[in-house]
């Protein structure tokens, strides 16, 4: 081959390796999913890999998976979720987000994912002195910023808020009996009592479930991103990808 004819060969293969780059950029849908990652065991960071897990991570890149999408992983604070869809910084929400009425009618909900319900978590001391919402009535309660536990709490009569960043931080005032208890998310609660950090705090959960809620990813109203998730969410269900993504975090009691 001349020395001509292989140069315009080098050409034509570096054109062509670049307008293939071109069309997988184009064809790439990225799926910018914002998500408060200190909220184990639905998402939180592991320190040994250095990457975002959790029921939800492993959930959403299951479902992005199967609509196509390239998922990304945005951490920002609970509160800051619901204006970063707003403003259109994300595509959507994943953050074990309750569905209510509140949430509602700022963005749109895709179908339910996860039943959840909210129980209290306070000091050993107090546990036995709290039956139900009616015995924090007059308290001061920890809340986490955002979450549906300060919304339940501040609907409570007589009530003094104290808010965090996150429920760990949270539940250590509760520990140092800075807040006579804290109302949160059920299976939030009882992972924090199964990890190594709570084994020498002296935090009790209460046997009683203050509400059933469920869980379901948010997305900027009228956003046809709802219709994309429910359909891959379904997906996911019936060909038990989401039962084994549920058996790793949570056990077989689906």
């Amino acid at each position: 081959i001349g020395k001509g004819t292989y140069g315009m060969n080098i050409k034509k293969i570096a054109l062509a390796a670049a307008t293939a780059l071109v069309v997988v950029s184009v064809n790439a849908e990225t799926l910018r999913v914002g998500s408060e990652t200190v909220y184990p065991p639905f998402e939180f960071l592991d320190s040994a890999s250095g990457k975002y897990v959790g029921f939800d991570i492993d959930l959403i890149n299951a479902i992005g998976k199967k609509a196509g999408f390239d998922v990304q992983i945005y951490s920002m604070g609970l509160d800051g979720l619901v204006p970063a869809l707003v403003s259109g910084s994300i595509d959507v929400a994943v953050s074990a987000l309750t569905i209510t009425p509140e949430r509602a009618a700022k963005v749109d909900f895709s179908d339910p994912y996860y039943k959840s319900g909210l129980s209290i978590m306070t000091h050993k001391d107090n546990v036995d002195k709290i039956k139900g919402a009616k015995d924090l009535e007059g308290k001061t309660l920890c809340v986490e910023i955002g979450s549906s536990g300060a919304l339940f709490s501040q609907r409570l009569k007589g009530t003094k808020i104290r808010t965090f960043n996150s429920a760990a931080e949270a539940f250590l005032e509760v520990n140092q009996k800075g807040c006579w208890a804290m109302v949160n998310d059920k299976p939030v609660n009882e992972y924090f009592l199964t990890q190594k950090a709570a084994r020498n705090l002296n935090l009790r959960e209460v046997p009683v479930i203050l509400s059933e809620d469920d869980y379901g990813f948010a997305v900027q109203k009228g956003n046809a991103l709802r219709e994309r998730l429910n359909k891959a969410l379904k997906a996911v269900r019936e060909d038990g990808t989401y039962k084994k993504i549920y058996v790793k975090w949570f056990g077989d009691t689906l």
